[in-house]
């Protein structure tokens, strides 16, 4: 540090002025423009006014300060061999770099920190190139980088550490002992916790990068539970759950009690993700098909009207137990025909199961005539952009349709004809 610079120390108000000098320099990236000296003391004002050659009263009336001013006056001083940004960088010992310099510095030393996680953990070399991009979705990560860098690259560790060891597929582990296996502490992918915050980013990342590029970020406990569990991570095992009837289910290679006495009683099932995650198989009563709606209302008046048909309600939104349950049937020798609304959200979470289960899965009662059937007076021109994730052409003509009418159309329309699909093709 450079002692003789103590008499600016010492001297009321060049603290204050070098202070804003150093913000107008970031602000500019060189030495120019003026900081005013509003708010100065006139001790303060008149110290200043002493360096510049200036009397008090000429200096308030200016009432600011030019760098290049202060630069010109620092060249008649004893402090001649040291330029306006030198001399600053002495009285805060630190580099003065403009907003853009600092930027591109912060930038360097980001890309530096990615590609030493890189080379240190190459197996989620994907998450780390989707956390490079600095989406805002990554934000977060970034402004904890900037906090506790070291933290964030322990952190990052130990959730790519710990991805190697999920339960293999069809298995599944509840989250809590997941935690404890991996990392030695229950509580470590707790949602309310950095690693379960991580756990989910690289969990939804994974899916996107690797497969569905138009899977969501999940914003809702609900959500947060089916990203858990299609990696095999129970969160919830017993809310999770799906509505089914005329379905039969084996465990230990015998037909299950429970399931079986349901299809004798033509008794409806709510089966939740723990049950789900014991059996070995599930398939229809009888016949190969299996039809699946997703509102509770459509799918109970249709089980009171085909009590022996094999029905599943998914209750909206595909949860955890409604993929697992679709998966198992899927392993064997049965035809899904799903039926839902003919909205946006509707649209996208057929479209979702097409992609899934392709040639096993027929869309049932979801073409252009059932639209104009089902037209409600409910406007969906807000909501109309959500159909940009459709791709198929199989929807091209019933996507055209809704963007012209912007109406969406709903099942409780198309019951009567639902039913005698099922009647028929029993």
């Amino acid at each position: 540090m450079n002692n003789s610079l103590q008499v600016f120390r010492d001297e009321p108000g060049f603290m204050k002025l070098f202070g804003l000098f150093r913000d107008k320099f970031r602000s500019l990236g060189r030495v120019g423009g003026f900081v005013s000296l509003k708010g100065f003391k006139d001790a303060e004002v008149e110290s200043i006014a002493g360096f510049l050659g200036l009397s008090s009263n000429e200096l308030i009336e200016k009432g600011r300060v030019g760098l290049l001013q202060f630069e010109r006056e620092l060249a008649n001083t004893g402090f001649s061999n040291l330029t306006f940004v030198e001399l600053l960088e002495e009285i805060f010992q630190e580099p003065l770099l403009s907003k853009k310099q600092e930027a591109e510095n912060n930038l360097r030393l980001e890309n530096e920190f990615i590609t030493l996680l890189n080379l240190e953990i190459p197996e989620a070399g994907w998450w780390l190139e989707w956390i490079s991009e600095r989406g805002p979705d990554t934000r977060w990560i970034w402004s904890l980088y900037r906090q506790d860098e070291l933290l964030l690259s322990r952190m990052i560790r130990k959730v790519s550490n710990a991805f190697l060891s999920l339960p293999k597929k069809g298995d599944f582990e509840r989250l809590p002992f997941f935690a404890q296996r991996t990392t030695g502490n229950p509580h470590f992918f707790d949602i309310s916790e950095l690693g379960g915050r991580l756990l989910l980013h690289f969990l939804a990342v994974n899916k996107k990068t690797l497969g569905e590029p138009e899977f969501p970020f999940p914003k809702n406990t609900e959500e947060i539970n089916d990203l858990l569990a299609e990696f095999g991570l129970l969160r919830d095992d017993l809310w999770n759950f799906v509505t089914v009837q005329g379905l039969i289910a084996f465990s230990q290679g015998e037909t299950h009690p429970v399931w079986n006495a349901a299809v004798q009683t033509r008794t409806v099932l709510n089966v939740p993700m723990k049950e789900l995650a014991r059996l070995e198989s599930i398939r229809p009563a009888s016949g190969r098909m299996v039809w699946i709606v997703e509102n509770s209302s459509v799918a109970s008046t249709i089980m009171d009207a085909v009590p022996d048909a094999a029905v599943v309600c998914t209750h909206g939104q595909l949860r955890a137990a409604s993929w697992r349950l679709l998966d198992q049937l899927a392993e064997g020798e049965c035809t899904f025909l799903y039926s839902g609304d003919l909205d946006p959200e509707g649209v996208l979470i057929a479209d979702r199961l097409k992609k899934r289960y392709r040639d096993k899965l027929v869309l049932w009662r979801m073409d252009p005539v059932a639209y104009e059937i089902s037209i409600s007076n409910e406007d969906i021109a807000g909501r109309i952009a959500k159909l940009d994730g459709v791709s198929s052409q199989e929807w091209e003509e019933v996507v055209r349709m809704m963007c012209e009418k912007k109406k969406a159309g709903y099942q409780e329309a198309l019951l009567d004809l639902l039913i005698e699909d099922i009647k028929q093709a029993q």
